[in-house]
């Protein structure tokens, strides 16, 4: 080992257990302090996975995390967007009017109602006694959002994370002089117009748990759990359909195969 003035030295010990999280490759790194990001764990992007401070520069999995905006910087923005009639007030309709770009530019409002079992957004709009209000003023509009950005989360460094974000940018891509012309994304309530993509969103699909024993633990979408050798062989299907080829396939399979009949191998541990 190295203490912190790099002189190595000998611990005795009997087992060794390492546990550690991830770190960032040198080119990472090197490239984090060229963009200014060089006190960071990550990379930081945008919500289109762009490295904040660079045009036309991507990052995805493990390497980066997204830096999802808060709604409580663009308050006012949004506020004078929805306020049509400039009266100084929103009603009901004129809220419901952006509500469909709020929640796409802002994932943390629908993770809010959520945790808050809240039905619908018009919800957020009632006062303190929980009764209905046709109209807000601006200190009443920003005091109903001021706690979402409490449910921003980051993103787990997971492959499932990685794939999608792979999946979301190839598409991105390909659709990129469509989107220049025809504008998908929400609208751009500092500014004008639309952003030229959908915001990246991730979905769960669910985890995995080996529990040993040939036993195993999944959590699925819709509160789904299952524990025992069914859900081995669940994640057995899973991890076989995820392969990038037929090859790995194969390895993947006979390499299973071989440890039923054989045993796992002791001697390289």
């Amino acid at each position: 080992m190295k203490n912190s003035s790099g002189e190595v030295f000998s611990v005795p010990h009997g087992m060794v257990l390492w546990s550690t999280g991830i770190g960032a490759r040198p080119v990472v790194k090197d490239f984090m302090e060229q963009v200014g990001q060089g006190n960071r764990r990550a990379l930081a992007t945008d919500e289109w996975l762009r490295v904040k401070g660079c045009e036309d520069v991507y990052a995805l999995g493990d390497c980066a995390t997204i830096s999802q905006r808060k709604i409580m910087e663009d308050i006012l923005s949004i506020f004078k967007a929805a306020d049509k009639d400039n009266n100084g007030t929103l009603s009901i309709e004129e809220f419901q009017d952006v509500i469909d770009d709020i929640l796409e530019r802002y994932p943390q409002v629908e993770l809010y109602l959520k945790s808050n079992h809240l039905p619908d957004v018009i919800d957020l709009l009632k006062d303190a006694k929980g009764n209905a209000r046709q109209e807000v003023d601006y200190e009443e509009f920003k005091s109903a959002l001021g706690l979402v950005d409490s449910q921003a989360k980051s993103l787990p460094a997971t492959a499932q994370v990685a794939a999608q974000q792979g999946a979301y940018l190839s598409r991105c891509f390909n659709r990129r002089e469509q989107c220049e012309n025809n504008p998908e994304g929400p609208r751009r309530f500092k500014g004008s117009g639309r952003h030229q993509f959908h915001p990246f969103r991730y979905t769960h699909l669910g985890q995995f748990a080996p529990l040993g024993g040939e036993q195993a633990a999944a959590e699925l979408p819709g509160d789904w759990v299952s524990i025992g050798h069914s859900t081995q062989w669940l994640w057995y299907s899973v991890y076989a359909s995820k392969q990038v080829s037929w090859r790995t396939r194969y390895l993947v399979l006979s390499d299973w195969t071989r440890r039923a009949i054989f045993g796992r191998d002791s001697s390289r541990i």
